[in-house]
């Protein structure tokens, strides 16, 4: 046995969701092939995760197949409160993803205007007076139930049960999507129709249907549906999204890891955006779009005008296309691909504007550039309500806050920017809940970080500008590479752009929800593979942020908790050598016991020796740092080798 004594210092998604703010449920009919819910002119415009599942396959079938959960989410105004069980009226409307639906008014709060206007809200509608939904219990996984928009006003979604939607999947779809509480029925909670201490709930039967009726039950309070600004959006949304109904964000968010970091994005913001796709296993560029991008973070807002559209655009449940763009090889496959040639100079713009989508197309016969103002020159514009789901948010990548996620900062790297100009850039890895992972590279070395104090640097010329993003494909397309260029700091003066919607609606223009139909979420197996999955060999989490507030957490030394963490560890230098050793924190010392195994004593007789020491410096090189000989290592060598000496004796 050798004992050494040592120091303690030891030598490292616009996500997508719901096309309203009431609950999106699943037909238990067989439905056609879905469709994506917008023109394929503003496809260009969807770049978040998942966007394409969940806006053709509806909030269950994409929460299904990606295995999202959250806590449940209740009262809009954080308080406690119970359930109005009194039915003022009904809505049946068919959702834009998922086909036939209903809610019901309840509440003292409702009057016949009010329900007739939040009625006319959704889809192919229809306002029934004092009636329930018409709909069979047996059918009902219970309701999703939301505050309305004034005091004394519950709306009621009826839960749909179906092959792409059971019970816990219509719950995680309320709770973590559209941000209500899940009241089950007595199909998906048997002791509802039992009345016992779980519920004490009836059933209530109109005109041979059955709607489970609301048990008195009270609410904690919630974050989902938070007023205040730095609100994140609930469950593994948030890993990269704001709350849609958060004012918007601050650079200095109290006790996030990023605050006040330098290299989050900034709050506003422009640049020319170019989006580049590529086949898995092929480096061929299958789809290239262009544009310009502009965020008003701190608004919860943001802008894309989309230029040129050129490529094969593939993903799940694409769609429409005409059938002459549609790529047959693809098709055969069970999936949609489609040829996109926006070559001729027309433009597409998407605002998203808290918890709203809106996607404006501009008249043939104006010319419009990035940043147009006149609303005259709309020629037609649609919106989907996106419930909970805000703008990014500009720290996502630094952090590994939101379900299902994390973070690996990787340090400096130079890359070829913009053709062969060199950049260095610190990059960072953010991965998500289908274990893919995106890379943000972040400039490294602003314009201005040279200058001297006497020179006038340009705001823009300070700011480490986000450079290159490297998004998966996330299963249901081909991965993209995104470069910025031309950035801008945007000021008050440029709210104009993000107020167009306002402008046209006060010329008497109609932003129309986008889609409808019978296009319910389908059960598809079809999975198109990532080259970016995350490799358990390379991926480690290293949340670090550069923030000058927030403290990194301490990182054990793994040589030290290897030994901490059990009475003895054991290392295996070769086949034939291992040592154990046990680390004494009160004493500061290590015991080693070094073992020899299938070794024969020389023609003298002596066994093996050893020589152990310290390093003079935290440097760890084949050439020692300094030239003179340390004495405390040769010290201790000495006495190990005294030490073994009576080793080699026996």
């Amino acid at each position: 046995m050798i004992t050494i004594g040592t120091s303690s210092s030891a030598v490292l998604a616009l996500l997508f969701s719901t096309s309203s703010s009431s609950a999106v449920v699943a037909s238990s009919s067989s439905r056609p092939q879905p469709k994506h819910p917008l023109h394929p002119k503003f496809h260009a415009h969807i770049k978040c995760p998942y966007a394409d599942r969940w806006l053709t396959k509806g909030p269950e079938q994409a929460a299904r197949e990606l295995g999202l959960d959250s806590s449940v989410v209740f009262s809009n105004n954080g308080q406690y409160r119970k359930l109005q069980d009194d039915i003022k009226g009904s809505c049946a409307y068919t959702a834009p993803f998922s086909g036939d639906s209903c809610m019901e008014f309840r509440g003292d709060g409702w009057t016949t205007d009010s329900m007739t206007a939040r009625c006319a809200q959704e889809g192919s509608s229809t306002y029934t007076e004092g009636e329930g939904c018409n709909i069979p219990e047996v059918s009902t996984a219970g309701y999703c139930v939301k505050d309305g928009a004034s005091d004394g006003q519950q709306e009621y979604q009826v839960m749909i049960i179906s092959s792409a939607a059971d019970c816990d999947e219509n719950k995680m779809a309320c709770t973590t999507f559209v941000g209500g509480a899940f009241m089950a029925s007595s199909t998906c909670d048997p002791s509802v129709a039992g009345g016992d201490e779980a519920g004490d709930a009836s059933a209530t039967t109109t005109d041979g249907g059955a709607a489970t009726s609301a048990p008195d039950f009270e609410f904690p309070s919630t974050d989902a549906t938070a007023s205040h600004s730095c609100s994140i959006a609930p469950g593994a949304i948030g890993a990269a999204h704001q709350n849609a109904f958060s004012p918007g964000y601050s650079t200095s968010c109290p006790d996030t890891p990023g605050q006040e970091s330098p290299y989050m994005w900034p709050l506003r913001w422009a640049a020319d955006y170019e989006s580049q796709s590529m086949a898995f296993g092929s480096d061929k560029v299958v789809f290239t779009s262009r544009g310009r991008t502009y965020y008003s973070l701190d608004n919860n807002w943001k802008r894309s005008d989309t230029t040129y559209q050129k490529g094969i655009q593939r993903t799940i449940g694409q769609g429409p296309c005409d059938e002459s763009d549609v790529d047959q090889e693809w098709k055969e496959q069970g999936l949609n691909a489609c040829n996109k040639d926006q070559t001729d100079g027309t433009m597409t713009t998407m605002l998203h504007l808290g918890n709203n989508m809106y996607f404006v197309s501009w008249k043939n016969d104006t010319a419009v550039e990035p940043g147009e103002l006149d609303a005259s020159k709309i020629e037609d514009c649609s919106v989907i309500n996106l419930a909970v789901i805000g703008n990014i948010r500009p720290d996502w990548f630094l952090d590994k806050r939101g379900d299902d996620t994390d973070t690996q900062y990787l340090g400096n790297q130079h890359l070829f920017y913009d053709g062969n100009v060199p950049k260095l850039a610190k990059q960072w890895r953010k991965k998500d809940f289908a274990s893919q992972y995106f890379v943000m590279s972040m400039m490294e070395n602003p314009a201005g970080r040279m200058a001297n104090e006497t020179e006038d640097v340009a705001p823009e010329d300070k700011v480490n500008w986000p450079l290159i993003l490297n998004i998966p494909g996330e299963g249901f397309g081909d991965d993209s590479l995104q470069r910025y260029s031309n950035h801008q700091l945007l000021t008050e003066e440029h709210d104009e752009l993000f107020t167009l919607i306002e402008r046209y609606q006060e010329i008497g223009g109609e932003c129309v929800a986008a889609g409808g139909g019978d296009v319910g979420p389908p059960i598809l197996d079809v999975h198109i593979p990532s080259n970016l999955e995350v490799d358990p060999n390379s991926w480690y989490s290293n949340e670090y942020t550069f923030s000058p507030i927030w403290e990194v957490p301490a990182k054990e030394d793994e040589s030290m908790a290897s030994m901490t963490s059990s009475a003895k560890a054991v290392t295996e230098v070769s086949d034939r050598v291992t040592v154990e050793s046990c680390y004494d924190e009160s004493t500061k010392t290590i015991d080693m016991s070094i073992h020899y195994a299938d070794i024969e004593p020389t023609s003298e007789g002596t066994l093996p020796w050893m020589a152990l020491g310290y390093r003079p410096a935290d440097v760890c090189a084949m050439t020692p740092p300094l030239e003179e000989t340390h004495p405390l290592s040769w010290s201790l060598m000495r006495q190990v080798m005294l030490l073994l000496k009576p080793m080699q004796d026996r």
